[in-house]
C-alpha cells in the first residue's frame, strides 16, 4: 500500500471539544477526551487531509460506521475498507489488498485505546476562535504517546522520544471537530499536516464494496 495512503488511514481521528476559557489543564483535557467520546459517536463524515510538511499531498476520507472508509489521493489509487477487507482501486482496475484492514483501523474506533492516549496529554485551552465563518473553542495538546505499531506512518511519532503538537478546532455548536493542525518530527524530520472535517452523520455517504 502506498506510504501516503498509510500516513492518511494513520491520520483517522483521535480527537476533541470544547472548555472554559478560564479552565485549568485537567479540565480541558476532560473536554478534549469528551470531544473524542462525541467522534467516536459519530455515524459519517468527509475529512480532507493536506500534508504541507515535508512535501504537499491531499488526501480525502470517507467514513461510514461501523467499520467503512473510503481514502482517495486526487491522480491516485482510491481505498475502500469494509471491515476486515480492503480493496485498492487504480486505472481501472480493482484488487483485494492481501491484508487484515480491521488491525489498521479498528482501535481508532475504540475508547479503551482513547483512555491509553489521554495518560500523559497535556492540553492548553487557547479559548473562542472561529474556523471557515463558525464560532469554535481552540485546544492545544502535545502527544507523548507512540502510534500503535500498525501504523507506521502515524504522525504522533514517540519512538524516537519526539512528540506531535495539534492545534484543534471544535465546534461550539455541535461540540465536534473541525479541523486540526497537526506538527511532529519522524527521523529528524519535520513534518505538519492540516485536516478539515466536514459532513458529520450525512447520509448522503454511502461505502459500498467495489464491483
Amino acid at each position: 500500500m502506498p506510504r501516503r495512503l498509510l500516513v492518511s488511514l494513520a491520520l483517522l481521528p483521535l480527537l476533541l471539544a470544547l472548555a472554559p476559557a478560564a479552565a485549568r489543564a485537567d479540565d480541558a483535557r476532560d473536554e478534549l477526551f469528551k470531544a473524542w467520546q462525541a467522534f467516536l459517536a459519530v455515524k459519517s463524515f468527509r475529512a480532507e487531509i493536506t500534508l504541507l510538511e515535508p512535501s504537499r499531498s491531499i488526501t480525502r476520507l470517507e467514513f461510514q460506521a461501523p467499520d467503512r472508509y473510503r481514502v482517495s489521493i486526487p491522480n491516485g489509487p482510491t481505498t475502500v475498507v469494509i471491515g476486515d477487507s480492503g480493496y485498492m482501486q487504480i486505472g481501472g482496475r480493482t484488487m483485494k489488498l492481501p491484508m487484515a484492514m480491521d488491525s489498521l483501523t479498528s482501535q481508532y474506533r475504540d475508547e479503551a485505546f482513547l483512555r491509553k492516549l489521554q495518560d500523559g496529554l497535556l492540553v492548553e485551552d487557547l479559548g473562542e476562535d472561529s474556523l471557515d465563518g463558525e464560532p469554535v473553542r481552540k485546544f492545544r495538546y502535545l502527544q507523548a504517546v507512540a502510534p500503535p505499531s500498525a501504523m507506521p506512518g502515524a504522525p504522533a511519532a514517540a519512538a524516537g522520544g519526539d512528540e506531535a503538537t495539534t492545534v484543534a478546532w471544535v465546534s461550539a455548536k455541535t461540540r465536534l471537530i473541525l479541523g486540526l493542525d497537526v506538527s511532529s518530527q519522524q527521523g529528524g524530520q519535520p513534518t505538519r499536516s492540516e485536516i478539515r472535517y466536514s459532513d458529520y452523520n450525512s447520509s448522503a455517504i454511502r461505502i459500498l464494496p467495489p464491483e
